[in-house]
């Protein structure tokens, strides 16, 4: 006998391999680590703490206002990528899961 009670609307359950936790966590580390050193620079700049080294980081780092736009309109369009991939990817799944009941 089945129950026609269901707890949540929607549950997904896949685990993960190690190797994927590994890879995901050593990509978000090195992002971190990156967007640390980018307000690293920025800050010692603000404080005219300066070397040789900073200066140019900060110079490869300091993009052209047209590079700036063109990096603001690519990440807005990953967003909305993102988001269109996610709500289609869930609209499947609960369309899985309805067949499956």
């Amino acid at each position: 006998m089945k129950s026609n009670k269901r707890t949540s609307g929607l549950i997904i359950r896949k685990q993960s391999s190690f190797l994927t936790n590994i890879r995901r966590a050593l990509i978000l580390i090195g992002l971190w680590l990156i967007t640390g050193y980018i307000v690293y620079i920025n800050v010692c700049f603000l404080l005219n703490a300066y070397s040789d080294a900073l200066v140019s980081d900060y110079l490869v780092l300091n993009l052209s206002f047209r590079a700036y736009a063109s990096f603001a309109l690519l990440v807005f369009i990953v967003a909305i990528l993102m988001i269109g991939f996610g709500w289609w990817r869930i609209r499947r799944l609960e369309r899985r899961a309805k067949n499956h009941d």
